[in-house]
């Protein structure tokens, strides 16, 4: 699934594609696009902004008209110039923006629709939003103190819990907790404030190298038998929370 620092990234990409260019024309390719029948709406209009809410994604085309997506698993946003490659077949994209000479194309999302900005601020979607951890120390704070009033909760199921704390999914989920050296099947009531703002604040130091660089930490995800590469003993895995999610910790330095 697609963490906030990838949906960021894929805003840039999308705003530098933009840059001085507005829609020639729109496609909407694949049948189950529920856009598909209105999708001429955004043909000659440019990008005002390119918007991101934990790991949904806002393009605002002027007071009137925004696109509000959700990747889902295996969704994204691409830009291609005359010539390049496209990763799937055209028949299968979702939506298909010509910008004159730079095609912004998207793939396999969960979600897509065009609405009047102002219904943005009605969506129970949205509204049920906890803090964006790449929006800054502030919002960080504020996703501490929603953790610490789910004490019941274990750790990794509270961190990707998109009401307490939006955008961190399963990589920063276990790559966060390894990093503060905290073990994530631990109840929030077991931790002391100190150890939730910790954990928090390196993942948003994680996710904002990932938007900078494209790179994520892989000191412990997907390495399960593997030994841990700060302690030796053999990392673990098992699924975690109502959807069982596999986490990826060290029962060795993981406290």
């Amino acid at each position: 699934m697609a963490e906030g620092d990838t949906v960021m990234r894929m805003a840039r990409r999308i705003e530098r594609a933009f840059e001085g260019r507005e829609v020639v024309s729109a496609e909407a390719p694949n049948p189950r696009n529920p856009i598909r029948p209105g999708v001429d709406r955004l043909e000659g209009r440019g990008l005002e902004q390119a918007e991101t809410r934990g790991k949904h994604l806002i393009l605002h085309f002027g007071e009137d008209l925004a696109l509000h997506a959700h990747m889902g698993m295996n969704g994204g946003w691409y830009a291609y110039g005359p010539g390049q490659r496209w990763k799937r077949p055209r028949r299968s994209a979702w939506l298909v923006l010509d910008l004159g000479g730079v095609e912004v194309v998207e793939f396999g999302g969960t979600m897509m629709r065009l609405v009047r900005p102002v219904e943005l601020g009605r969506d129970p979607r949205l509204a049920r939003l906890g803090p964006d951890i790449l929006d800054g120390p502030a919002a960080v704070e504020r996703a501490a103190e929603n953790l610490v009033a789910a004490p019941s909760l274990e750790l990794g199921e509270a961190l990707l819990n998109q009401r307490l704390v939006a955008g961190i999914g399963n990589i920063f989920k276990s790559e966060s907790c390894f990093e503060a050296g905290l073990d994530p099947w631990r109840q929030i009531s077991a931790l002391d404030r100190d150890d939730v703002s910790q954990v928090l604040e390196v993942a948003a130091r994680q996710m904002e190298r990932g938007v900078e660089t494209g790179r994520r930490p892989g000191r412990i995800y997907r390495r399960v038998g593997q030994p841990c590469i700060r302690c030796g003993q053999r990392v673990l895995s098992r699924g975690q929370g109502p959807e069982s999610r596999t986490t990826y910790w060290c029962p060795g330095c993981q406290r």
